[in-house]
């Protein structure tokens, strides 16, 4: 009986756990998303571009913004017992996620508008 129940509170934790971790990503592929967004408004791009310029095309520098923001949000989140080296690569992981986000949508988002011009 005891035995159940402790099984029962420990896959709640787990479940709980994995939600969080999964939000977790989530939000930093929405903040890519969310760039590839910015990059496609003239407005907005023209001021990145204002402040990143590049010479040909997009440059590696002008992902800043998206390493910047998710390294800043990932090392908010992430929980004080984890060590060093766990941190480090999580926070790669979120920002991993994050630029394939934005490349992939940035392709989505490229493909609608042109199939909208012809």
């Amino acid at each position: 009986m005891v035995n159940d129940l402790y099984q029962k509170i420990g896959l709640l934790f787990l479940k709980k756990n994995l939600i969080q971790l999964a939000f977790q990503f989530f939000i930093s592929a929405l903040i890519g998303v969310i760039y590839a967004f910015m990059i496609i408004n003239e407005t907005i791009g023209g001021y990145i571009n204002k402040v990143l310029p590049s010479m040909d095309g997009p440059d590696l520098h002008q992902y800043l913004p998206i390493v910047i923001t998710v390294l800043i949000y990932s090392c908010f989140i992430q929980r004080k017992e984890r060590i060093f080296l766990e941190k480090i690569s999580f926070s790669c992981l979120h920002i991993l996620i994050a630029i394939l986000s934005f490349i992939s949508s940035l392709i989505v988002i490229m493909m609608v508008q042109f199939r909208m011009m012809y």
